[in-house]
């Protein structure tokens, strides 16, 4: 069996320092989307509960990502910046600029054609999504006008996506992380914006699909500035072999998520008839979970993709595997904490966050139990996206796809046999096997992808062991701390129970991670002091800029 040597998975390799530092800056970048994707949300929360109103807002966000990322979103890891990546080099600047207009031009036409044709038939697209196959309309005729109102509105928001997405592809290609890593929380910003100002007017809930189409276009004009000295040049050059490749690529990618595009109509409809505040629920405890995702996992798979795809089209397999292990490697130093972490300290979390202003104590239980639910899965998916991303690297897109359309049938399976007895903690279970599924096949295939030789020299089972170990620790005493603190603090009312909620969740996060780290060191695991350093250096880089 082949290993990859020693130095090529040692932190002072090249690869490495290159994914420290990407995977540092785009987590600095996401860290702050994140917090204001969760602003977002509280905010959402606070005014609108977890009730009608969010069920339509919900509806109406989720055509408009299905749309994205059917025609053109899955395509920017898959497709996108494998194959700029090959372009990005002084001497085919030019080149890359004809092959991004090109697409800029396909997008533009196409992706418009797409969205007047919705804006057309918006009712019919809202009846698919929530009362497709039903006897009796689940809500109320207003409810529905609503929602097929927020769907004329957010649609425009897809085609500025879609803009955003090849430039922001584009300067991951280029590795510019800077621009990509901030242009989210803009996004999110402009969302939390618009709830603020024009959630208390007549615009209700119609505010937050302002601030996502605000978001949209604040997006392209951040992204733009950073290519210069790439400026795509719009053109219809559809004959490039470039532009047939990525198009290839992403052809098992489209099949793939039309898959999960059927599935989540599915869980939308059954999700939209199992209660009033079903869907509320699932949204913010999606949004507590992809916290997890967004600030580990994403990061680090888009630190890596494009290191990834170069060690491949260099035929380098030892330095792709050190790559690849060196990712895995991190994944697994933040997600399983992480995952501990948010279980124990659900509920807490749930109060602090949550249980506010429109918000019924019926709702945030619902919250909770999703939140609960939704882990298991979120933690195998953070490794999945590692994986999936190792896949793309090669170039290959069939193989993550075939396993997600079998995930989709395994979804199917579950959520059709529980949501009657279970209702929505049913459609959550469902979801989170689905997760685990994908994630335990595409372990499988890597494997098999490597033709039976080691990843590494052993270093990633072992960090998984030895995170595992001290996660359970952590999380027993984070979990013991939280439950006395919340016997043992006083009842308070207004600022002061948000105070008291912050304390049983700071104090014992703050404790968890104080013993985490201490395991960490203790059985010598090489992320944490990687961690440890690219903190010290941003924080000293911060000081100097003082």
């Amino acid at each position: 069996m082949s290993q990859a040597p020693e130095t090529a998975a040692a932190p002072t390799s090249p690869a490495g320092q290159g994914i420290g530092t990407a995977a540092a800056l785009l987590m600095v970048g996401t860290i702050l989307s994140r917090v204001l994707g969760l602003a977002r949300e509280q905010v959402t929360a606070y005014l609108f509960g977890t009730g009608d109103a969010v069920a339509a807002f919900t509806i109406a966000d989720n055509i408009h990502t299905m749309l994205f990322d059917l025609v053109i979103s899955g395509m920017m890891q898959a497709a996108l910046i494998p194959v700029l990546s090959e372009f990005a080099g002084e001497d085919k600047r030019e080149e890359l600029r004809d092959i991004t207009g090109t697409l800029l031009t396909i997008s533009a036409l196409g992706i418009g054609a797409v969205i007047v044709a919705l804006e057309i038939f918006a009712p019919t697209a809202v009846y698919v999504m929530t009362e497709l196959g039903a006897a009796d309309q689940a809500r109320s005729q207003e409810v529905v006008d609503l929602t097929v109102q927020m769907v004329r509105l957010i649609l425009p928001a897809v085609w500025l996506l879609a803009i955003s997405t090849i430039l922001m592809a584009t300067l991951y290609a280029l590795q510019r992380f800077t621009r990509p890593a901030l242009s989210l929380s803009v996004r999110n910003a402009a969302i939390v914006f618009a709830a603020l100002t024009l959630g208390r007017t007549t615009l209700g809930v119609r505010a937050l699909v302002v601030g996502i189409v605000l978001g949209a276009l604040l997006l392209v004009a951040l992204l733009l500035p950073g290519l210069r000295d790439a400026m795509p040049r719009p053109n219809l050059r559809v004959r490039h072999p470039a532009i047939k490749r990525i198009y290839l690529l992403y052809l098992p990618i489209f099949i793939g998520l039309f898959a999960n595009t059927f599935a989540l109509i599915v869980d939308r409809n059954l999700a939209w008839r199992v209660g009033e505040d079903a869907l509320g629920a699932m949204r913010f405890a999606t949004t507590l979970n992809q916290m997890i995702l967004g600030l580990v996992a994403a990061a680090i798979s888009l630190a890596a993709l494009p290191a990834l795809s170069r060690h491949f089209s260099a035929r380098n397999e030892e330095a792709y595997r050190a790559t690849l292990a060196r990712g895995l490697r991190m994944v697994t130093v933040l997600v399983v904490p992480a995952a501990f972490g948010m279980a124990v300290l659900s509920w807490p979390i749930v109060r602090l966050i949550f249980f506010h202003g429109a918000t019924t104590e019926e709702g945030a239980e619902l919250i909770w139990l999703a939140l609960v639910l939704y882990l298991p899965g979120t933690l195998f998916a953070a490794f999945d996206q590692v994986l999936i991303f190792a896949f793309y690297a090669r170039q290959n897109t069939k193989a993550p796809q075939l396993v997600g359309v079998a995930a989709v049938a395994v979804y199917f399976v579950i959520a059709l046999s529980l949501y009657q007895p279970l209702g929505m903690a049913g459609l959550v279970l469902a979801n989170s096997v689905q997760f685990t599924f994908h994630a335990i096949i595409m372990i499988w295939l890597l494997r098999r992808l490597l033709a039976g030789d080691r990843l590494d020299d052993g270093s990633v089972a072992r960090t998984i062991k030895v995170c595992l170990g001290v996660s359970v620790v952590m999380a027993l005493v984070a979990g013991l701390l939280a439950l006395g603190l919340s016997f043992g603090l006083p009842a308070m009312e207004g600022f002061g129970s948000i105070f008291r909620d912050l304390l049983i969740v700071a104090l014992p996060a703050a404790a968890g991670a104080l013993i985490y780290a201490v395991g960490l060191f203790r059985y010598r695991i090489e992320e944490a002091r990687i961690i440890q350093q690219r903190v010290a250096n941003m924080l000293a880089a911060a000081r100097a800029a003082r």
